[in-house]
């Protein structure tokens, strides 16, 4: 943000030099990066953080300045122009997208002579990084740098209609911004539109078709106030930047719309010679009452570890304009319009340190910080996450809301929303995070790689009752392009690095989001801990992922739950072991899991492991039917087994395979 000092001064009192005012705005916070002497000015150039938008005007610079100083704030005075008509009977306004406009206003000015702006007026404008047009729109952009308020002037006569309907664009709906843009536009964006046509992008540029020229003679000057989301994404979209939309984004005083407004005019008149009509055509969705928030003295020391008087406080916050009254032994304030910022006693605190001075504040020669060791969950999560580096993965970090249609992929219409009016995009808290995973994928896959592993460990929030937020758990999600198989080994590992021994077990289901042939749900110990499976088909689809995915949540907390802080030593076998393949045919209904229970069913001490080897249909395998084989791992500790000894093990695991499953040995 540019500030001339000429321009700055018109409304404070500024004593010293460029360089002390400097030092005075980088004390209360507002950082000067440069000061560049002109011709005839001095501009600083302002870093001014997001949550102070007001400080994008001269006019909320010069009300840091005073706070800052005690100096005398004099803001320019309105209403002495005069008006002949009434703008209510000129034009109107409609607002359909309120939740995007909430408040918008229209002021008339007929007769006006569009001609150069006077001298001074340019100057201050080139000052600040802009460049001089004709006198009506170097008007809008001077309130603007003036008021942090953007404004836009309309060539009235071209409006079909002669009013203003602020809604959504239609889907594939054109315009010409007056940079001569061509810009596609889409149904979430919003415009400002005459009876006909779209007229402007809102809050980042008007169009071409009704811009103010030489031969305009009446024009329509708009003051509004638009969704800082919507601006945003909409500017990002169509790649139009401008100063309107910077402020719009950060955050607009909705009670200084009026003021801006009336402030334009007048100088409109002022430099072009027009009429202003009477009254302003001005509608708003909802307006505001004004928050009150209260500062206890006390509390206020404590933190800052000063001793600042309650009268001080009550002084300085007064100098900022929050009307502050001792009551109860609290100071309670009445946050103005241009202070969004504040809205809790901290922030109040944070007011009086700026104005009393941060240096005041004394440092200690040293500085204690009580270390503690890493929790148990942050261990699991190290192993966690050595394990699945191991394996391959790659981690991931995403944000906790995603779009309610992700949502729906994985919950259906159990899921919690945010409020539609706070936030339209990114919506809904996290059911699961694969929606995440898989948005990664698309990153990846769009950039050209066509590998991807990936794995994130973090909250997720899994619906509730009625819509509300249910237990609020850690999870650990995965996505391969790799086979399915691999996928589940790399869960295996993570069971095993946190709980040695921990057997992960699956059972068909059809959980959302995943291939019902190709799904199913993991359990340990008997407990349903998570799901695996291919990806579906339309989650594909809606993601636009062209290769397979094998993807897999889990209850990380179901794991930790499990883990064994100390693990058991176990000596290293001294004898080999002993493997012999086993191929049994049984019936197409048979599942392997059916099959290893029966396996583990026959108690053998010298059996050490059961591996699945594969599953073979066809000649001479009769239809129906279907060859599974298993590998059996058995060692002794005492020795070296021999082959009649192994031989008996396993005819016993056959011979109970036939008594419960009617299988038989595969010749």
């Amino acid at each position: 943000m540019k500030v001339s000092l000429n321009w700055l001064t018109d409304y404070v009192d500024v004593s010293g030099s460029a360089a002390d005012l400097a030092s005075v705005l980088t004390r209360v916070g507002l950082k000067v990066e440069g000061i560049e002497q002109t011709a005839t000015d001095i501009v600083l150039d302002l870093e001014v953080t997001n949550n102070r938008p007001d400080c994008l005007g001269h006019l909320g610079v010069a009300r840091e300045v005073a706070a800052a100083t005690g100096a005398a704030f004099r803001p320019p005075s309105l209403g002495s122009v005069k008006t002949s008509g009434r703008a209510g009977e000129l034009t109107s306004v409609e607002v359909p997208a309120s939740d995007l406009c909430p408040r918008y206003t229209a002021r008339i000015i007929r007769g006006v002579k569009v001609a150069p702006s006077p001298s001074w007026m340019v100057e201050r404008l080139e000052a600040v990084g802009l460049r001089s047009i004709n006198n009506v729109v170097d008007v809008t952009n001077y309130v603007m740098m003036e008021y942090s308020q953007p404004l836009h002037s309309f060539d009235f006569q071209k409006l079909a209609g002669r009013r203003i309907i602020v809604r959504r664009a239609k889907a594939g709906e054109m315009i010409v911004s007056i940079d001569g843009s061509r810009c596609q536009l889409e149904d979430w964006m919003l415009v400002i539109a005459d009876a006909e046509k779209a007229v402007a992008v809102a809050g980042i540029m008007g169009g071409l078709n009704t811009e103010v020229a030489a031969e305009t003679t009446d024009v329509l000057l708009e003051a509004a106030v638009f969704d800082p989301l919507s601006i945003r994404r909409t500017s990002r979209k169509l790649a139009l930047m401008s100063e309107s939309n910077y402020r719009f984004e950060r955050g607009i005083d909705t009670a200084a719309v009026d003021a801006a407004s009336l402030r334009a005019c007048e100088l409109i008149c002022q430099l072009g010679g027009g009429t202003l009509a009477d009254g302003i055509v001005d509608v708003w969705a909802k307006p505001p009452t004004p928050s009150v928030v209260a500062l206890r003295p006390q509390r206020c020391n404590s933190l800052l570890g000063i001793n600042v008087p309650a009268g001080r406080q009550v002084e300085l916050l007064e100098r900022l304009g929050l009307s502050p009254k001792l009551s109860d032994g609290k100071i309670v304030c009445t946050i103005p319009s241009w202070r969004g910022d504040i809205r809790r006693e901290a922030d109040l605190i944070e007011e009086v340190a700026r104005l009393e001075g941060y240096d005041k504040i004394p440092l200690e020669s040293k500085v204690t910080h009580r270390l503690a060791g890493r929790s148990q969950l942050q261990q699991l999560r190290g192993q966690a996450t050595a394990a699945l580096s191991a394996a391959g993965f790659d981690e991931t970090i995403s944000i906790v809301f995603i779009d309610a249609q992700e949502a729906r992929i994985f919950a259906g219409d159990r899921f919690t929303c945010a409020d539609p009016i706070v936030r339209r995009a990114n919506n809904a808290l996290r059911p699961t995070l694969l929606p995440s995973l898989l948005r990664a994928c698309k990153t990846n896959q769009d950039v050209g790689v066509a590998e991807v592993s990936l794995y994130e460990l973090a909250a997720v929030f899994p619906p509730g009752n009625s819509g509300t937020i249910g237990n609020e758990h850690m999870e650990l999600a995965m996505v391969t392009t790799r086979e399915l198989a691999d996928l589940r080994g790399a869960a295996e590992a993570v069971a095993d690095c946190i709980a040695a021994g921990l057997r992960l077990e699956v059972r068909p289901a059809k959980p959302m989001g995943l291939d019902p042939g190709a799904a199913a749900e993991v359990l340990a110990e008997g407990e349903v801990i998570g799901v695996i499976g291919a990806v579906a088909r339309e989650a594909m689809e809606y993601y636009g992922l062209s290769r397979p995915l094998a993807a897999a949540a889990i209850r990380f907390d179901a794991l930790a739950r499990r883990a064994c802080p100390v693990r058991a030593y176990e000596a290293l076998a001294k004898f080999p072991a002993v493997r012999r393949d086993l191929s049994l045919i049984v019936a197409e209904s048979v599942t392997w899991r059916q099959l290893a229970e029966v396996i583990e069913s026959v108690p053998q001490p010298l059996r050490v492991g059961v591996e699945y080897v594969t599953t073979y249909r066809g000649k001479p395998v009769a239809q129906g039917e279907k060859s599974v084989t298993v590998t059996l791992v058995y060692r002794w500790s005492e020795g070296t087994l021999r082959g009649e000894q192994v031989d008996e093990q396993v005819a016993g695991i056959v011979e109970a395979a036939e008594k419960k499953l009617t299988a038989r040995l595969r010749a």
